[in-house]
């Protein structure tokens, strides 16, 4: 995945994937509302494109293989960096997102102020936080520092915590 810091949009992994969703769908949009269906959908797309690129020249049986062997962590860390954006939008009322433009990659902020996520939507995302918390997850276990870990926990369990809480005032 790349570098690693505690959140999904401190990894290279979760920053190149934002850049994905702001080249495919923010842009699209001018930056006015972010979709959390949209989000996901890129999300997929991007996963199997990975492994497909990653496996170029194979068998159609090991490029399923391959899928499925590595789909599920490649969903699991994009729905939560949407998490991350969707908690960031609850606790504060916007999503910052920075867009590099020109030869020399200048950075622009765009600030969101309107999502939209249905319940399903949520109810995945919770899922996908929930799951990631199970001692035996290969997320969980990816974390060489105990001390991480802890960090990297406390943070999941807030996102699970701001998601909730607006399911909860929803009435969902």
């Amino acid at each position: 995945m790349g570098a690693w810091g505690i959140t999904m949009r401190e990894s290279d992994g979760g920053l190149d994937l934002l850049r994905t969703i702001v080249e495919e769908h923010l842009k699209k949009v001018e930056f006015s509302t972010f979709s959390v269906a949209e989000a996901i959908e890129i999300v997929k797309a991007d996963g199997l494109e990975e492994i497909r690129k990653a496996n170029r020249g194979t068998s159609a049986a090991d490029l399923i293989f391959y899928i499925s062997e590595n789909f599920p962590r490649l969903f699991t860390e994009g729905a939560l960096l949407i998490a991350e954006c969707l908690a960031d939008y609850y606790r504060t009322g916007e999503l910052t997102v920075i867009e590099y433009v020109g030869k020399n990659y200048n950075p622009v902020e765009h600030h969101i102020k309107e999502f939209t996520v249905t319940d399903a939507d949520l109810r995945l995302l919770l899922e996908e936080l929930r799951k990631v918390q199970v001692p035996k997850h290969e997320m969980y276990q990816s974390w060489f520092e105990d001390s991480d870990r802890e960090k990297w926990l406390a943070h999941i369990q807030s996102v699970q915590r701001s998601l909730e809480e607006h399911y909860e005032r929803a009435g969902l």
